[in-house]
């Protein structure tokens, strides 16, 4: 999965969920596709695909997931198989378990990253392109 974007690994575009930011859930959301969640949660989420966390979005609970992407609020641990992306608008407070993880510069993390138990930490690294520092180098 090197320099590929996690929005690009949708399980498929059918079996989607998408809440919107005026949505309120309180509860359990699982299911075997992709969750896209813009509103709020109070509750725990088992989903088998990716489960994106748009920048409106907030959950408070354990989450479980194939991949996920962190743009907005999360409170509680947090079980990926796959990656985990927090991206700069991204808020996390409590600990990660996942195989890889991306943190861009600018994101919240209050919590400790765990490894799957005997499988090694494989990071992800990219060059950031601002056009700053693009100028100074001209």
């Amino acid at each position: 999965m090197d320099n590929q974007r996690l929005e690009s690994s949708y399980v498929d575009a059918n079996s989607k969920t998408a809440l919107q930011a005026t949505t309120r859930v309180t509860g359990t959301i699982s299911g075997p596709g992709d969750l896209v969640l813009d509103g709020a949660l109070e509750g725990d989420v088992a989903i088998e695909g990716l489960f994106f966390l748009g920048e409106n979005g907030s959950a408070k609970g354990k989450i479980s997931a194939g991949n996920m992407i962190v743009a907005g609020h999360v409170q509680g641990r947090i079980s990926v198989a796959g990656m985990v992306e927090i991206r700069a608008s991204g808020h996390v407070l409590g600990n990660i378990v996942c195989q890889k993880i991306v943190i861009a510069e600018g994101a919240y993390l209050d919590g400790e990253v765990h490894t799957h138990k005997g499988k090694p930490l494989a990071p992800s690294y990219f060059t950031e392109k601002r056009k700053e520092l693009q100028a100074a180098e001209k």
